[in-house]
Formats: structure tokens, sequence, C-alpha cells
């Protein structure tokens, strides 16, 4: 593989920021205006996915993982690098898959790309993706703000990752592989409500459950979810079955925290902030164990 080669040909066509020098420096020059943020997701085959898995949704998916990240903080994307560590016996075929998905949701998420890495390695692919945003407000907005006594709210619905994963494995519907392949994130939209209501927010990766935990742990206060109000992929009166679309993960919706009395556009109420620590389930007024399990480790 001679580098170099497939730079030219397959990852600078997708650079057009000015800040990019057309690749013909080692430094870009990262656009600001306003606050800025910066966020960083590595993508490794056979870990965060398949290695049956096509190379142009692996490409949407990095993209997507790292603009939900940005959106989540109520800031919209702006630049990004990109790493790639290529296997050596790496087809060239492949290769060019990978950019077009890359490319694709680069134009989706109007995400300038202004750089990064190529190298060959003699382990498995291995992606990384850096992203700039711009935020709507006077900082992000972190997983720390939220109060004891705000009401939680996502604004999508939870499971298609995790019950796109089962199909992928299994050979199961091609849709609801897709849904694995290609989340469907919170839009650029969403960065502008989040900014305007959102008290404290992130974006749901690990699993429903494991994220309240994380937000509610990061503002110092306990979290209460009513599983009958949670947007499921597959609606269930089932509670295992309900739990088991909130634990696996790949969701990449947002979670966000807001004042009780507020009607977030978009935004489906799911449970409280609450004095001390810890995860508190029910459904329909009757409580429900926590499960031992509550999202994916890395």
């Amino acid at each position: 593989m001679r580098e170099s080669d497939w730079i030219q040909r397959y990852i600078a066509p997708l650079v057009h920021a000015p800040g990019a020098a057309g690749l013909l420096d080692d430094v870009a020059i990262v656009s600001a205006d306003g606050p800025t943020i910066v966020s960083m997701d590595t993508l490794t085959q056979c870990t965060h996915f398949l290695a049956a898995d096509p190379l142009d949704t692996v490409g949407q998916k990095l993209v997507r993982v790292n603009a939900s990240d940005i959106i989540a903080k109520g800031a919209e994307p702006v630049e990004a690098l990109l790493s790639v560590a290529w296997p050596e016996n790496g087809d060239e075929a492949e290769f060019s898959a990978l950019m077009q998905g890359i490319g694709r949701d680069l134009e989706t998420f109007e995400i300038a790309l202004i750089g990064g890495d190529l190298v060959g390695t003699s382990g498995p692919l291995t992606l990384t993706l850096t992203l700039t945003g711009r935020c709507l407000r006077d900082g992000p907005v972190r997983r720390s703000g939220g109060v004891a006594g705000q009401t939680l709210f996502i604004n999508g619905e939870i499971g298609w990752g995790g019950l796109g994963l089962r199909a992928a494995k299994k050979g199961g519907s091609p849709d609801l592989v897709r849904r694995y392949r290609v989340p469907q994130i919170s839009p650029i939209a969403a960065a502008g409500v989040i900014a305007e209501f959102a008290t404290a927010s992130m974006d749901i990766s690990d699993g429903l459950l494991m994220d309240a935990a994380r937000l509610g742990a990061a503002s110092g206060c306990g979290v209460q979810l009513q599983l009958e109000s949670v947007p499921l992929a597959q609606a269930s009166e089932n509670i295992e079955e309900i739990i088991a679309q909130c634990v696996p993960g790949d969701d990449y919706r947002a979670l966000i925290s807001a004042e009780s009395d507020t009607a977030i556009p978009g935004f489906t109420a799911i449970g409280q902030l609450i004095p001390g620590p810890g995860l508190q389930l029910s459904h329909r007024g009757v409580a429900v164990n926590t499960p031992s399990t509550l999202g994916f480790e890395h």
C-alpha cells in the first residue's frame, strides 16, 4: 500500500476546508466561531463493528457516533480529523467503500474533513475520528448540570442497536441489521433544542440504564425511570423484554434533564432526577429490580 497514493485518490477528494491546505501540510487551521468543543471516538473491528459489516456502513457509523456526542452537548458539528489504521492485506475496493461511507455522512452532517493520518497495521482495522463542534450557547451542556426534581427526557426510540446487532449475528431482518450498522442519531436541529432547554445532557451510547445512571451521578443525583414511558423500538409490556432493549446500547439519542414543567420539542419524558445516589426503575407504579448489567462495558 502506497499511503500517499491512497490519500490522494480517496481522502483528498473529501477535503474542501480552506484551513486544510489541500492536505499539503502537516497541520490544519481549525475554524472557531464562538465556544468550540472537541470529541474523539475510535471504532475497532470485532469490538465496535462486525468483520462482516460492509465498510461503507462502518464509515457512516464512525461519523455518526462522533456527531452524536457533539449534538448532545448543544453544539453543531464543524470539522473532523480522520485516522485510519488499515490492515496490510486490506483490499483497495474495500478502502474505497469505507471512504464513500465517511464522505456520505460528512456531507449529511455538514462536517468538513481537514486532515488526519493513514497507516498500515498488522492488527485489526481501527478508525478514529476527532470532531469539533460549535456551541449554540456559552459552552457545552455538561452531564453535571442536573438538579434533583428535574425531569429526564430522550429524543428517540431505545433498543434498535441491540436488536439490530442480534439480527446481524443471526441473519435476521435486513431492516433491523441496518439499524445497528447505520444508527439513527439525533438530528443537527436537536442541538439547538438541547442548548435552549437542557440543564444536563449526554448521548445514549452504552445503554439507557447505564447512561442515565452516569448522568445522575455526574449531577450528584439519583435517577428514577418509568419504564412504561420509554419509547422502545419494539413496544412491550414484558419487563424482561423492556430491560433487554434498555441495556445493549448503540442507540445514540440524547438524554437530557430539564425543568419539570417544560415541554421539550421532539423529546419524551421518561423519569426524574431524585435526591441521593442510585438508579431506581418502575413500571406502571410497581418497582422493578435493577439488572446486574446496566449497559455495554468496553
